[in-house]
């Protein structure tokens, strides 16, 4: 495993990454015209060969075409190559989580930890056991998750139930006491090895999650969760005040 600090995502790529929003959100519409390459280079203030490159990528993934002296055009079934979108709060995108189909499961042991897992979990131990696992929403992976296992808990990572049930349910079931967890989310840029796992490129905005579950003796799991943020929309439903404020309505548990 790697520490999570992405560099700069490659120019072409940032242009390709508000190409395919602009796709996804409507912007441009199925069957019209990109912007042309003059246009593009004077919006995105950079070469015609990034362009190129842009919409190469754009090519490849069957989103729009090019037709010979007339322009690049967005295919008709562009929005489903892209994906379905989850939609809905932070406590539904959590929550909702162990719900969603399972790609893949994964082991590794005695990887190294970072500096700040270790930290958290109170060990000085170098190495430890990683369970992770890729989580799909509409047909498309969507979801990259990794436990770092305190020295306690380590020996799941062998557990074959992880193939099919989360490792909160494994450790209900085997009687571990589990005091609460602690949650922040945050945005990130995807890093090669979130990329490669989500599917995504280089530098693609993902929605990044940590929760650190404790015993009664402590922490004993960190979970780092990474979303792919061109296929999540936050939902919420906001009351209007008799003074004409405005008041987020709370989610429901």
């Amino acid at each position: 495993m790697m520490q999570h600090t992405p560099p700069p995502a490659p120019l072409y790529q940032r242009v390709f990454g508000v190409i395919y929003q602009r796709i996804r959100l409507g912007g441009y519409p199925a069957g019209e015209a990109l912007p042309t390459e003059d246009r593009l280079v004077a919006e995105f203030s950079v070469s015609k060969a990034t362009i190129r490159k842009a919409v190469d990528e754009l090519i490849a993934r069957g989103l729009v075409f090019r037709r010979q002296g007339k322009g690049t055009f967005v295919y008709g079934d562009a929005e489903e190559k892209i994906g379905s979108v989850f939609r809905g709060s932070l406590l539904d995108l959590i929550s909702g989580t162990p719900r969603m189909p399972l790609h893949d499961v994964g082991v590794e042991i005695g990887v190294r930890f970072p500096a700040s897992v270790r930290a958290t979990l109170g060990t000085d131990r170098e190495t430890g056991n990683v369970i992770w696992n890729r989580r799909t929403a509409g047909g498309t992976v969507f979801v990259y998750s990794t436990h770092y296992l305190a020295p306690q808990i380590e020996h799941f990572a062998r557990d074959p139930r992880l193939r099919t049930n989360g490792l909160l349910t494994v450790l209900h079931s085997d009687g571990v006491a589990m005091e609460g967890a602690e949650q922040r989310v945050s945005a990130q840029l995807a890093d090669t090895e979130v990329a490669r796992h989500l599917e995504t490129e280089l530098g693609a905005p993902v929605l990044f999650s940590q929760r650190i579950l404790s015993s009664v003796d402590g922490p004993i799991d960190v979970l780092h969760s990474w979303y792919r943020g061109d296929l999540y929309e936050w939902r919420s439903r906001l009351d209007i005040r008799s003074d004409g404020g405005v008041v987020m309505v709370p989610e429901e548990s």
